[in-house]
C-alpha cells in the first residue's frame, strides 16, 4: 500500500470517525443507552452500508496503531506547514488577495464611448 493510499484511508476514516460521533452525540441524548444499543445493533444487522463501514473503521484502527502512521501523519503536517510558509506561497496568496480586491472593486472606466444616436 503507497504513502497515500495510507493517508487517504487515513484521512477518510477521521472524517467518518468525526460524523460517526457526531451523529451519536445527537441519537445518544434522545435515548437511552439500552435502547439505542438494541436498535443500532438491529440497523447493522441490516444494512451492507453500516456492515461496510464496520470493515472501513476496524481498517483505521489498524492503521492507527502503527508507528509508521504517526511517523507520516507527522511528516505530512510539517512539509505542509514549510510549503506555506514560503516566499512562493506567501506572493501568492498576497496576489489572490489583490486580485480579490481589484475583482470585487467597481471597474475603472477607461474609456468612454460616445452614445448611440437614434
Amino acid at each position: 500500500m503507497t504513502k497515500i493510499d495510507q493517508l487517504t484511508l487515513t484521512l477518510i476514516a477521521a472524517v467518518l470517525n468525526g460524523v460517526s460521533l457526531a451523529i451519536g452525540m445527537i441519537i445518544g441524548t434522545r435515548l437511552t443507552g439500552d435502547v439505542f444499543e438494541k436498535k443500532l445493533t438491529k440497523m447493522i444487522e441490516k444494512s451492507a452500508t453500516a456492515q461496510r463501514l464496520t470493515k472501513l473503521l476496524e481498517m483505521s484502527d489498524k492503521l492507527f496503531e502503527s508507528e509508521q502512521a504517526v511517523e507520516q501523519f507527522t511528516r505530512f503536517f510539517k512539509e505542509a506547514a514549510d510549503l506555506v510558509s514560503s516566499k512562493e506561497a506567501k506572493n501568492f496568496f498576497k496576489n489572490v488577495t489583490e486580485l480579490m480586491r481589484d475583482l470585487g472593486s467597481k471597474p475603472e472606466v477607461k474609456i468612454k464611448l460616445p452614445k448611440k444616436r437614434r
